[in-house]
């Protein structure tokens, strides 16, 4: 007895065809052989795997560059498969966003770049990122459906608009306080200022050993709401005979304010 089969073209189950004898008139049916079952193998190809889509992001960049992300099929598609994605952008960068495709090759990857553009505008480092999309014939990486890529800016911050600060010359007669006398730096602001201002500065000897005063180096402060202080220098009533001296003193830097004439002679009266 035979028992025909089709080939058909669909990826299926192994299984079997089987006789059965059934009860009639004339015979008994065994026991043990009433039955028999022969094996039918499935000979068609399983359907390829469904692609895994992620996304991964190149380097960093600085507005003006174009962000670089490879987009990988797991496993590689069969045919070029066509990939949804969407483009955004976390500042202002001029980068194209929204949605876009990309085809991906039979090689498995393919790159997507965004373009950013050099304006003159300072502003906070940002990002571009990509997002991989649902689409046909794919499924989105739930670990990698996403990436970005940092954006800084290269725009140098607008110039403030600050006071300026000045010193003034000075001059003080040695021992006036006994044993030292104080050497007054007048400090001048343009304007006063919200904040406090903090000037530092530097000694310079002139004229000078550095057994006639005390201090090298400095800082002063200009308290918010005034436009005036002081750095004060504790001169040495050193007892010797001797000519007026002098020592400079140099501005080398003021927070919250500019330097517009940043140095000053100070005499230094002898009284002996």
């Amino acid at each position: 007895m035979t028992v025909s089969t089709s080939d058909d073209d669909a990826d299926e189950p192994d299984g079997s065809v089987s006789v059965t004898v059934a009860n009639g008139s004339g015979y008994t049916v065994s026991a043990t052989h009433s039955r028999a079952t022969v094996t039918v193998a499935d000979d068609d190809d399983p359907p390829p795997a469904t692609p895994e889509i992620s996304v991964t992001a190149g380097s960093g960049i600085t507005e003006g560059a174009a962000a670089s992300f490879t987009i990988t099929a797991d496993p590689a598609p069969a045919a070029p498969l066509t990939v949804n994605v969407t483009v955004a952008q976390d500042g202002d960068f001029g980068a194209s966003t929204g949605s876009r495709t990309v085809a991906v090759p039979t090689s498995g990857t393919a790159t997507v770049t965004v373009s950013t553009s050099d304006d003159d505008a300072d502003e906070p480092d940002g990002s571009v990122s990509v997002t991989v999309a649902n689409g046909s014939g794919y499924t989105v990486s739930s670990s990698q459906g996403t990436a970005s890529v940092a954006v800084s800016d290269d725009d140098d911050p607008p110039v403030q608009d600050l006071p300026e600060v000045s010193v003034s010359d000075a001059s003080v007669v040695e021992g006036e306080l006994g044993g030292f006398s104080l050497l007054e730096f007048r400090l001048t602001l343009t304007r006063p200022s919200d904040q406090n201002i903090t000037v530092h500065y530097r000694v310079h000897l002139g004229t000078t050993s550095p057994s006639d005063h005390h201090g090298g180096y400095g800082r002063a402060t200009i308290w918010a709401g005034r436009t005036h202080g002081v750095i004060a220098i504790m001169v040495v009533d050193d007892k010797q005979r001797e000519g007026d001296e002098a020592i400079e003193i140099e501005l080398t830097g003021a927070d919250g304010a500019a330097i517009a004439d940043g140095t000053a002679t100070g005499t230094i009266i002898d009284n002996d």
